[in-house]
């Protein structure tokens, strides 16, 4: 197996990042609304196409800005082991690989990037802090391809909103985008709409999916009892045709 260095890993998102902006400098530039770049973290362990949706949902809603990039980061290593047990507690390289897989199969490479950043640091770093060092390295490279900066949004869902307490100092970063999830329950959304587009105004988007943004109400959990119990083609429907090739090598290589 080929031994990726985490320096050359974010050479690589780097890179994709600053190609987008130069391939679309001109319409970026010359677009009235204002640019914005996405960024969502989390253990995606494995991840599936509704994490995708989430950004598509974003685009197909927000019509004040000019969405132009959708990061889609993998949490710390230490954060998975911590949340998951052995073996689904799948190193940041395996899930790079998957979402990656997905991305490319979902023809989104134009749109959606998978950013190493957050996975490739020494330590587990908490996502508000994520959020506001990746945005000022993001902002830097804009300003040299640009000559501006861009709007930097950070993307969550419904669920994250309740168990965390983060939204005061992340909304003085930049603007925190949140969607609410099929499964959810709507009336704690309607009620948390209201209070913080009050409180937090344009620093805070809330959007309600339509029902066809999503082919069902999906989870990593689901996936992994999916894949524990053989169904391998309900999890390439959720996932990615190469999913199954791409976890049978991880647990062959752990098991060696």
């Amino acid at each position: 197996m080929e031994i990726i260095h985490s320096s050359d890993l974010l050479d690589i998102t780097n890179n994709q990042i600053a190609s987008i902006l130069e391939k679309n400098k001109e319409e970026i530039l010359s677009n009235p609304n204002p640019p914005l770049i996405i960024l969502s973290t989390g253990a995606y362990c494995p991840p599936h196409k509704v994490h995708l949706q989430n950004f598509q949902v974003c685009k197909n809603q927000i019509k004040n800005y000019n969405i132009i990039i959708g990061l889609i980061s993998p949490s710390h290593d230490i954060y998975v082991k911590n949340k998951n047990s052995f073996p689904w507690d799948l190193s940041c390289i395996t899930r790079l690989e998957l979402l990656d897989s997905i991305i490319k199969e979902e023809k989104k490479e134009n749109f959606i990037i998978v950013d190493s950043w957050e996975g490739c640091q020494s330590d587990f770093i908490y996502f508000p802090s994520v959020f506001k060092l990746r945005g000022e390295e993001i902002q830097n490279l804009s300003k040299q391809i640009l000559g501006k900066e861009v709007k930097f949004a950070f993307l969550m869902g419904a669920d994250l909103v309740i168990r965390s307490n983060c939204l005061e100092c992340m909304t003085k970063t930049g603007i925190v985008i949140i969607v609410n999830r099929p499964d959810f329950n709507n009336q704690i959304v309607k009620d948390m709409k209201n209070n913080l587009e009050k409180k937090y105004q344009d620093n805070v988007i809330i959007l309600e999916p339509q029902q066809n943004d999503f082919c069902d109400a999906m989870s990593s959990t689901h996936i992994r009892d999916l894949y524990c119990k053989g169904k391998y083609e309900d999890v390439k429907k959720f996932t990615s045709n190469n999913c199954i090739d791409i976890l049978n090598n991880y647990f062959d290589m752990i098991k060696s």
